[in-house]
């Protein structure tokens, strides 16, 4: 799609710049530009994808995660008029693996969710964290229409998408990202929408609540 893109625009930049419409040309090279940048995105989420899984001695935490995540986005709900509620995590949530990956993985989810339910009636996204002695589950839902039954068995596909425009890589790359950290995620309900990152753990149990 951004190649696509880059390529129209680069044959109307052509006609514009023979037409000397130099004003019309440059939102052009802007598309260009950032398209140029897609694309580069895409690459890097299939290298994230198809990296074998490493020995690591990195260590991720939950709580810092969320709280992470929700900064990024707060600003995005808010402007599509969508309630974010988070679970506050105490004390942390050591798991194992690299702190970018983990946040990665709850953001994608996140984002994801917030999209689903923008345009709704009293649009919201929950956050809860549910730990254990050996593992904590991270499940991420919200108000939106719900996954299509045709799409429920393809989701961690990559290239299976269901949002116009979209990749397809989201959903892939938080899968192999939590296989190499021993976890997964999976889809648990489809209406309303409920997906879940298990992730074994190291250190005390915790109780989150909502805040």
């Amino acid at each position: 799609q951004p190649l696509t893109a880059i390529l129209s625009q680069a044959q109307a930049g052509r006609h514009l710049s023979r037409r000397g419409d130099v004003e019309a040309l440059e939102p052009a090279l802007h598309s260009i530009a950032d398209q140029a940048k897609r694309a580069s995105a895409i690459l890097e989420r299939l290298r994230n994808w198809t990296v074998p899984a490493q020995d690591s001695d990195r260590m991720g935490e939950v709580g810092t995660a969320l709280e992470n995540v929700q900064l990024l986005l707060a600003q995005e709900a808010t402007r599509r008029g969508v309630a974010l509620r988070f679970a506050a995590v105490h004390p942390p949530v050591p798991v194992r693996g690299d702190q970018i990956e983990l946040e990665q993985i709850i953001f994608n989810l996140v984002r994801n969710a917030i999209e689903a339910a923008s345009g709704q009636a009293q649009g919201e996204v929950t956050v809860t964290v549910d730990p254990s002695q050996d593992q904590v589950l991270v499940d991420v839902t919200d108000t939106g229409p719900g996954v299509a039954a045709e799409l429920r068995d393809r989701l961690f596909e990559p290239f299976v998408t269901g949002k116009p425009g979209g990749t397809g890589l989201g959903l892939a790359l938080c899968h192999r990202l939590a296989e190499r950290m021993g976890g997964e995620v999976l889809l648990v309900t489809a209406h309303p929408t409920l997906f879940r990152l298990r992730l074994p753990v190291r250190g005390l149990p915790v109780q989150g609540a909502l805040s």
